[in-house]
């Protein structure tokens, strides 16, 4: 099922008949729409068989998508890339009484190769800064197209390939000084709390990110996952204890944040290769 936007702000579909030459690249459409019909949803299934890469960007209120069996919301400052034909859906939640957005649709061979793999490196939905190279390129796409600018198929291909490039070109996590601060805030607060149980979200309130992003840019930044991140500082505490202390082996897994010591000695024996005593009498 799909429905048109209740309110088209703007939008803009070019069609040049003429097909001189074979290209690989060209806009489909662009626009900017506000919702607040709950029955606009479009079904990535259901849009008919030719390619289309889609980029969809939130500029206030509260989308949905569902991707992979998830249902991920797409709030202000998000934005998601799919590809038609396959399994995704997106749509205005109950929860969300508007939606607003801009909108990028490009088709072609070589967009699609590209497209996929963009998300093979960032994945579907990620958030864009207000001033990000997409962002800005949507924007100048909008303008093209109300000014006429693109009156061509070939104007159109170049517009559809530079959107392309301006999605890669972006860093959705900002530079590397940022990054620095973010994996700094990450390893101070690990470090200040491994006596508890450390958890994503725990992660995540401390850098100011929603748990889904959090996951991700630190997936990005470190290679591993939070989870694995945070057992192997438990796990060089637990150890050092061991080594300097004559603290039992329930107390050292106190002091790492482990309630079920059982639990603790199985972790420690898969990161270690040792149970704790044999760790300790090893002299390791």
């Amino acid at each position: 099922m799909s429905q048109t936007p209740s309110e088209i702000i703007e939008s803009y579909t070019p069609f040049f008949p003429e097909r001189t030459d074979r290209l690989h690249a060209m806009l489909t459409n662009c626009g900017h729409s506000r919702t607040s019909d709950h029955s606009y949803v479009w079904d990535g299934l259901r849009r008919g068989s030719a390619e289309l890469v889609i980029w969809q960007y939130t500029l206030s209120g509260l989308g949905a998508l569902r991707f992979g069996g998830t249902e991920y919301p797409v709030p202000p400052g998000n934005g998601f890339l799919v590809i038609v034909p396959e399994e995704h859906c997106y749509r205005l939640p109950p929860e969300s009484s508007e939606w607003e957005f801009l909108y990028v649709s490009v088709h072609g061979s070589e967009l699609v190769r590209l497209a996929t793999e963009f998300r093979r490196r960032r994945g579907v939905l990620l958030p864009f800064a207000p001033d990000s190279p997409p962002v800005r390129e949507a924007k100048q796409l909008l303008a093209d197209c109300r000014t006429g600018r693109i009156d061509n198929r070939y104007a159109a291909s170049a517009a559809a390939y530079r959107f392309m490039m301006a999605l890669f070109a972006d860093n959705p996590y900002g530079n590397i000084r940022s990054s620095e601060e973010f994996l700094r805030k990450v390893h101070a607060y690990s470090l200040a709390h491994l006596s508890e149980p450390i958890t994503v979200n725990d992660l995540a309130d401390a850098t100011g990110c929603s748990r889904w992003h959090f996951s991700r840019k630190f997936q990005q930044a470190e290679g591993r996952s939070p989870h694995d991140f945070i057992i192997e500082l438990k796990m060089r505490l637990a150890a050092r204890l061991l080594q300097t202390t004559n603290c039992t082996v329930k107390e050292v897994a106190a002091r790492c944040g482990f309630e079920d010591v059982s639990y603790f000695c199985k972790v420690f024996r898969k990161f270690h290769g040792l149970t704790p005593a044999g760790f300790r009498s090893s002299g390791a």
